[in-house]
C-alpha cells in the first residue's frame, strides 16, 4: 500500500509523513482495544483467568452478540511451568467451535470436527510456546506464542436450549498448577465513541503495551519503530503533543472509521463482506484493528463470513428513522449458501451493540417462523428503531457460493 502513495513530506522534527502517523496509530489501537476487553472481562464479578464464563442464552450485552449460540468463554494464562488443560465434549449434529486467539484477537485455533478432523473434542493441553510442561498423558498440545489467550467457544442452539446448555456446560478446565500471572496493562478505559488518541503514544505505556504480546505480522518490528518515534516525538513539548493528537482525530479515526464503513472487505449492495481471511489477519493490521474495534473475537472465513451493512443499496447510512426492505430471491436465500446456521441481527454505532427495545428482538435467523413468497423469496422489514448497522452472519458458509448472494438493503 505504501508504494502506492505519492510521495508526502515528513513532518518536521519527526521524519514521518501524516501517512505513517495514521498507520502507526491504527497499528497501536489494536493491542489497546484487546487490553480494554482484557480489563473489561477480568473487572466482572466472578471472572477470573482459566475460569469459564458460561454466558446466559440470547443474553445481548456483548459486542457482536451472535445470539444463535451458547457461548462460553475464558482468557486463559499459562507460564513456562504450567499449562491449562481444556476438556472439550463430543458435539454432534449441531455447529460448534473452541476458538482461541492470541493477545491481538487473531486466530490461533477453531477446535472442531472441521479443523480437527482427527481430534475435535478430548483434553487438550494450551502450552507456551518453547516450555517443557507436564501434561496428561493422551493430551493434545496446543502452543500458544505468549502467557495469554483468549478462548470463545460456541455451540449451536438448534431449537434445543436444554441439550445446547448441557453441552456448554460440559465444556472445562482443569487447573494444573498456578501460574504467575501478570496484570493487564494499565490503559485508559475508552470507548468507541471516545477513542483513545495521543495518549496512546505516551511513555512508558506504550512500551508496556508492545511488550506485553509477541505480533506475530512480519510487519511488527517496523510498525513498533514507527510507533516508539512517535511516542519520543510527542514527549519533548505541549505543541508536539497536540500536533499529533490533531492528526489523529482528524485523518486517523476518521480513516478509520471510513475503512470499517468502506472498505474492509468486499462491497455488494449496500453490505461490506469480510471474504478473503480463510485464516487469520495475515498482514492486514487495518483490518486487525476494525475487526477489534467494531466486533472484537471475529473469526476467519474457515467458521463465519461477515456482512456488515451501514448503508442502504443507494449509499445513504442507514437510519432509524427509516423503513427498510430486505429482498432475497429463491436462489439467495442464506440457508441456501451455508453448512451450518445464518443470522441478521441490528445494531447501534459506535459501539456495534443490539438495540434495546420492547419486544427484546435483536434480529432473526434460520430458525425463524418465516412466510417465503409463492417463488420460495423471501422479504423482510425493519426500521423505528436507533438502527445504524446490521450484521449479517453466514456460520459454516459455502465461499464459493458467495458470489452469486446479491444482499440489497
Amino acid at each position: 500500500m505504501d508504494a502506492t502513495r505519492p510521495a508526502a513530506p515528513a513532518i518536521a522534527g519527526l521524519g514521518l509523513t501524516e501517512q505513517d502517523v495514521i498507520d502507526a496509530y491504527v497499528y497501536v489501537l489494536a493491542r489497546y482495544l484487546v487490553i480494554r476487553q482484557e480489563r473489561t472481562d477480568i473487572a466482572e464479578e466472578g471472572v477470573d483467568y482459566n475460569v469459564i464464563k458460561f454466558n446466559q442464552l440470547g443474553k445481548a450485552e456483548f459486542v457482536n452478540p451472535n445470539l444463535d449460540v451458547a457461548y462460553l468463554e475464558a482468557w486463559i494464562a499459562v507460564d513456562e511451568r504450567t499449562p491449562v488443560i481444556i476438556e472439550i465434549p463430543a458435539v454432534e449434529g449441531r455447529y460448534y467451535t473452541a476458538q482461541i486467539m492470541d493477545e491481538w484477537a487473531d486466530v490461533l485455533y477453531n477446535v472442531n470436527e472441521r479443523t480437527f478432523p482427527a481430534r475435535p473434542h478430548g483434553t487438550f493441553a494450551l502450552c507456551l510456546k518453547g516450555s517443557n510442561p507436564a501434561i496428561p498423558e493422551g493430551a493434545h498440545r496446543l502452543d500458544l506464542p505468549s502467557k495469554k489467550a483468549k478462548m470463545l467457544a460456541r455451540v449451536e442452539r438448534k431449537g434445543d436450549d436444554k441439550g445446547a446448555v448441557a453441552l456448554q456446560r460440559a465444556f472445562r478446565i482443569i487447573p494444573a498448577g498456578k501460574p504467575t500471572i501478570e496484570p493487564a496493562v494499565e490503559v485508559p478505559l475508552f470507548t468507541n465513541a471516545a477513542p483513545i488518541a495521543v495518549d496512546a503514544f505516551a511513555r512508558p505505556m506504550l512500551t508496556s503495551v508492545l511488550d506485553s504480546a509477541p505480533d506475530a505480522m512480519a510487519l511488527a518490528p517496523g510498525m513498533r519503530a514507527r510507533a516508539e518515534a512517535i511516542a519520543d516525538y510527542v514527549a519533548k513539548d505541549a505543541a508536539r503533543r497536540t500536533a499529533i493528537d490533531t492528526v489523529i482525530k482528524q485523518k486517523a479515526l476518521p480513516a478509520l472509521v471510513k475503512f470499517i464503513r468502506s472498505d474492509a472487505g468486499d462491497n455488494r449492495g449496500g453490505w461490506i463482506a469480510t471474504t478473503g481471511k480463510p485464516t487469520g489477519f495475515g498482514e492486514d493490521y487495518w483490518f486487525r484493528t476494525a475487526a477489534n474495534y467494531a466486533g472484537i473475537w471475529w473469526n476467519n472465513n474457515q467458521e463465519v463470513v461477515y456482512f456488515v451493512g451501514e448503508k442502504d443499496a443507494a449509499g445513504a447510512p442507514l437510519d432509524g428513522a427509516n423503513a427498510y426492505r430486505l429482498h432475497f430471491e429463491a436462489a439467495d436465500v442464506p440457508q441456501g449458501h451455508v453448512n451450518a446456521y445464518w443470522s441478521l441481527t441490528l445494531m447501534s454505532l459506535p459501539d456495534y451493540r443490539v438495540v434495546p427495545n420492547g419486544l427484546n428482538r435483536y434480529g432473526f435467523n434460520n430458525r425463524s417462523k418465516f412466510q417465503f413468497g409463492a417463488d420460495g423469496s423471501l422479504v423482510g422489514y425493519g426500521g423505528g428503531l436507533a438502527v445504524k448497522a446490521a450484521l449479517l452472519r453466514l456460520e459454516g458458509a459455502r465461499l464459493a457460493s458467495l458470489g452469486q448472494l446479491p444482499l440489497d438493503l
